[in-house]
């Protein structure tokens, strides 16, 4: 899970390890404490020593640093720097400045000095409905207006959003973004509670219906507590999902109740869309009390992001490009692994019969020289025991569940060394994902 790369740590983690404190990073920003890390970042508390104000620097480590010419986290960091780069929100972290030296990358990013929106639940876990409608108001513009930039966050969850000094919302960790491009409407990614139904289906998806979708559950969690999809068992959570199955606490106002259920809409055609939440009566309830706020929210930001234009941008342009000012329109990498994979586990989403899944898979395990069995009930869903004829033990497991007439997931077990690694690249894996799969 994505670190929240520009929080302030609460006062229990006091004791948080410092990078070299008063180390002065390349003249201009002193470092603090470290906020958090992620699994190939790190956050620290700076000060930036022009202005004197206090900044996150998020630090990767120099891609090209090897010598190799660049590497497959080159693309990562140049997407999410793109992405940045062209959101200017009040509601929207701000990529402030890129530096970089022969060993690290830096983004200075705004400090979420208030931390995670969470940290304003009540006793009970959750927040009132007034206060759950302030804060969706504000996530919900952010992402209209991320949307209108040609960017989709795809990884929408309470620990992405976050608090500045003035108690607002910061949506962060666009890490998982993505920019318009074709491709991206077929890509795996999310976490698990929080993804929308067709992604499941790896029939292509709508990122912005995908990013309300999310909004939606943040929504319900902030109002309710808890979540509206769980299950101790991840698959019977996915079937949930994909049904759209959830049940509103007795607290809830009948206006809530319906909003939710237009987002929480699986059918991502009828789904309502960030219009349509803004135009919602729970949504607008008390408009005409928020001295404004609404307002400003419907406007979008337009005099913000043309004052943005008018200075820092066209400065920047004058200045000579780099490669992180490259747009990058990839839709990255397969992120099935987020889908709650454990290590030595991989779950494959398919669109086709169990028995076709396994039929490939008892084939390819011959092919690797193996022994297979197949049990369980009729037989049809499996699971697929691949065995080392050499008495080596399991090589691998493979069992298919359903989750809808036209989804399955197969689950891989893989066995352990270096042989049934082998097995898994060379033979298991091209069987188990469909066909047609890139």
């Amino acid at each position: 899970m994505p670190t929240a790369p520009c929080s302030v740590p609460s006062a229990a983690a006091a004791g948080v390890e410092s990078a070299a404190p008063g180390q002065v990073l390349l003249g201009r920003y002193e470092l603090g404490g470290l906020l958090g890390r992620g699994a190939s970042a790190k956050v620290y508390l700076a000060k930036d020593l022009l202005t004197g104000r206090d900044v996150a620097i998020k630090s990767f480590p120099n891609p090209r640093a090897g010598g190799g010419g660049g590497t497959g986290r080159e693309g990562t960091i140049e997407r999410e720097a793109a992405i940045l780069r062209r959101l200017r929100h009040r509601h929207v972290v701000r990529l402030h400045e890129i530096l970089a030296t022969r060993k690290k990358v830096h983004f200075v990013l705004d400090l979420a000095a208030g931390g995670e929106l969470f940290s304003l639940v009540d006793s009970s876990g959750r927040m009132t409905e007034d206060l759950a409608r302030h804060y969706f108001r504000q996530l919900v513009s952010a992402v209209r207006y991320c949307h209108s930039r040609g960017v989709y966050h795809r990884d929408i969850k309470p620990e992405n959003l976050l608090l500045d000094g003035a108690g607002d919302l910061k949506v962060a960790d666009f890490g998982l973004g993505a920019v318009a491009d074709g491709n991206l409407r077929h890509t795996m990614c999310g976490t698990p509670a929080y993804v929308a139904p067709e992604i499941l289906s790896k029939q292509g998806y709508d990122p912005a219906k995908v990013d309300v979708w999310s909004c939606g559950v943040v929504l319900f969690v902030l109002a309710a507590g808890y979540l509206p999809f769980n299950d101790a068992s991840l698959i019977n959570m996915y079937r949930k999902i994909y049904a759209g199955r959830f049940r509103c606490p007795g607290w809830f106002s009948p206006e809530l109740r319906h909003l939710l259920r237009h987002v929480l809409n699986p059918n991502p055609a009828a789904r309502i869309d960030a219009d349509g939440i803004m135009e919602h009566p729970w949504f607008r309830h008390g408009a005409a009390e928020d001295g404004g706020e609404l307002a400003g929210l419907m406007r979008g930001h337009e005099e913000e992001e043309a004052s943005w234009f008018k200075t820092e941008f066209k400065e920047d342009m004058g200045r000579e490009m780099t490669a992180f000012d490259i747009l990058a329109f990839s839709p990255g990498s397969d992120l099935s692994g987020l889908f709650g994979a454990g290590p030595g586990t991989e779950r494959v989403f398919v669109g086709e019969p169990a028995d076709a899944v396994l039929a490939r898979v008892e084939d390819a395990g011959r092919k690797g020289g193996h022994t297979v069995r197949r049990e369980g009930k009729n037989n049809h869903a499996g699971p697929v025991y691949v065995e080392a004829e050499s008495g080596g033990g399991i090589v691998a497991k493979v069992t298919v569940f359903k989750i809808a007439d036209a989804v399955s997931v197969a689950e891989v077990v893989k066995g352990h060394g270096a042989e049934a690694a082998a097995f898994w690249k060379d033979w298991l894996e091209p069987a188990v994902k469909p066909p047609a799969a890139v």
